[in-house]
């Protein structure tokens, strides 16, 4: 385990390209975590982001669960339970 410090979430802004391991496939997509900030939670719609061509390509072969891949801060946006911010994830 490293013993960086994790960086502050407020520093993510839209746009970021951040390292994230998939943490789970969904039917609508993954959730991942971000590997160098604070916890927080973390996914990609592929159903509602299926027209973007990045997000298309990362949809047609799912890189498996654990994998660390790069991908791209689409919205930081508040959330009604813990972990209380929710980052919404697309690909480069």
């Amino acid at each position: 385990m490293s013993d960086e410090p994790k960086r502050p979430l407020g520093e993510l802004r839209p746009g970021d390209r951040v390292q994230a391991t998939i943490t789970s496939h969904q039917p609508w997509g993954i959730t991942a975590k971000l590997n160098a900030y604070e916890p927080v939670g973390a996914s990609l719609d592929t159903i509602r982001r299926r027209s973007e061509p990045a997000v298309q390509r990362l949809a047609h072969d799912l890189p498996p669960v654990g994998t660390a891949i790069e991908l791209v801060v689409g919205e930081v946006r508040s959330w009604h339970h813990a972990p209380w911010v929710w980052v919404d994830l697309t690909s480069a």
